[in-house]
């Protein structure tokens, strides 16, 4: 088993076990890429080597890997025992991986390009922009997945969940915007009217169909957006399970959709909403919790017996509430995530 040099666009054979699952995979195509293609509920998030969902075990054959990997992630203990990325790595050769397929209460939808209308583009806060697109039809989505935006001169491409529910002729998406970031440029360019390519659906989060068990949603900064999308979708089939969303920023003016949420807390009696800054002046007329949003998510859990939890945001945030929910007795199976992972470029 080798780490091979850049070949010829070739197509090779994949096969997965323990499912004896298998694939084409172009050379030019990451193993990741090429079962997401057709379908297959393979482990994922980032898909850019920052989070290590995708590991699996090489059994046999060869891959080029691409640099990029987070060594806090994948170390060289992971490639001595003959593992890989599998959003990293290219065929080079028929491949077996050992990659258990993930157990599903929904299909798997094959990503495809459409184009969509921009109906709508709005500053939500300071840094947080809301872009509405209008689809050619509903597309078919999964509460809580995200999509890809094809931009003429931006590589790779951009990924942003959804925040609302599928069924609709939308899609909304809440964008942090970076000062000379490449994606800001590009928005301040865009008005209603313009056109966007999109590439999707991907990833797995999103509520369980364990809807008599309780859940915690902990989001932070534009990690609100897939947990907007899965909120509203609950709420849309009169979802009765107990939902406690705690929601963090650093100060008041990087809050947004207030309004929504403290609207759906007044509507379902089994949801409830807690905002929580991290850096809000001491002086300012701000009465709601303070703090970590993590730290005030432990202060809150009670009784974890059958808690799920649903966790979006900066890959810090996400690892201190996994470490919480964790020493608390929460399972891991029970606890999702969905890593943001700002762009390097």
């Amino acid at each position: 088993m080798a780490r091979t040099g850049v070949q010829s666009v070739s197509t090779f054979k994949v096969k997965l076990v323990p499912s004896a699952s298998e694939l084409s995979c172009r050379s030019d195509q990451t193993l990741l890429d090429g079962c997401i293609q057709i379908g297959l509920p393979v482990p994922y998030n980032c898909r850019s080597g920052e989070c290590g969902d995708c590991m699996a075990k090489l059994v046999a054959g060869d891959v080029q890997e691409l640099p990029g990997a987070d060594p806090a992630i994948f170390t060289e203990a992971h490639r001595a025992q003959g593992n890989l990325l599998t959003c990293l790595c290219f065929p080079r050769s028929d491949i077996i991986l050992d990659l258990p397929l993930l157990e599903t209460e929904t299909n798997s939808i094959r990503p495809a390009k459409f184009n969509t209308l921009v109906q709508r583009i709005e500053p939500l806060t300071p840094t947080i922009v809301g872009i509405t697109l209008e689809t050619p039809w509903p597309v078919e989505f999964h509460a809580g997945q995200c999509f890809e935006w094809v931009v003429p001169g931006i590589s790779p491409n951009r990924i942003y969940s959804a925040a609302n529910r599928p069924g609709k002729d939308i899609i909304e998406f809440h964008v942090r915007v970076y000062p000379a970031g490449k994606i800001g440029q590009f928005l301040s360019a865009m008005s209603a009217g313009s056109m966007l390519e999109l590439l999707g659906p991907f990833g797995h989060f999103g509520f369980s169909a364990n809807d008599w068990r309780p859940a915690v949603c902990v989001a932070g900064g534009t990690g609100l957006a897939p947990l907007m999308s899965v909120l509203e979708k609950a709420f849309a089939a009169h979802d009765r399970r107990p939902i406690h969303l705690l929601y963090g920023a650093r100060t008041k003016d990087e809050l947004y959709c207030l309004e929504t949420l403290q609207g759906w807390a007044k509507a379902n009696p089994t949801f409830t909403f807690t905002p929580v800054l991290s850096d809000e002046p001491a002086d300012s007329d701000w009465t709601g919790r303070r703090g970590l949003v993590t730290d005030v998510m432990m202060e809150n859990l009670g009784d974890v017996f059958g808690l799920e939890a649903y966790v979006c945001g900066p890959p810090g945030m996400i690892d201190a509430a996994v470490r919480g929910l964790q020493s608390a007795g929460v399972l891991e199976c029970d606890i999702r995530t969905d890593r943001f992972v700002q762009a390097k470029i």
